[in-house]
């Protein structure tokens, strides 16, 4: 299995102002280095939670043989079942096996395809996210990320137990 981030957020959860008031800086020095904090410390909460917090879109591509047991591809008698990383997923764009564009349902965060495609190499195409504004975040994830600006601003080490609620668990 590969993943790649094909684009980004267009916008950070946090502004300059927030941040600023947080840490308790009046100054207009440290904008850019507050800036690549708080990109940061919005990819550690994703890291951390499996999460993607705002939209973004991704490319999955899945290369045969899926172990038996694994926690992303499900064989069942009718069905293939792919649970699809870094949820919650706003849209499937497009899924294609052996390069050819196949039918396809979207199911919460998984795409179910004929189960005839099993051991066949599948790229999928999808957005995840919470939505594109920070406004769409929950809040325990927006407080996450500005929670997170403290410690990598001052050099110490991160502890967001707030997280926990939204970690993304998968069995083996």
């Amino acid at each position: 299995m590969q993943l790649f981030l094909q684009t980004p957020p267009i916008e950070e959860p946090l502004t300059l102002d927030e941040v600023k008031a947080y840490l308790k800086i009046h100054e207009n020095q440290e904008e850019g280095f507050l800036q690549s904090i708080i990109s940061s410390a919005r990819a550690y909460v994703e890291c951390f939670t499996g999460r993607a917090l705002l939209k973004q879109r991704w490319h999955l591509q899945i290369r045969p043989r899926f172990p038996p047991l694994s926690p992303l591809v499900k064989y069942r008698e009718e069905a293939l079942e792919i649970e699809l990383p870094y949820p919650p997923l706003m849209r499937v764009e497009e899924v294609k096996v052996k390069e050819k564009t196949t039918a396809f349902k979207q199911e919460e965060n998984r795409v179910v395809l004929d189960s005839s495609h099993w051991d066949q190499e599948i790229s999928i195409h999808y957005w995840a996210g919470y939505g594109e504004k920070a406004s769409s975040l929950p809040p325990a994830l927006k407080m996450a990320v500005l929670m997170a600006t403290r410690p990598f601003y001052d050099h110490q080490p991160v502890d967001l137990s707030i997280l926990n609620p939204f970690k993304v668990h998968r069995l083996m």
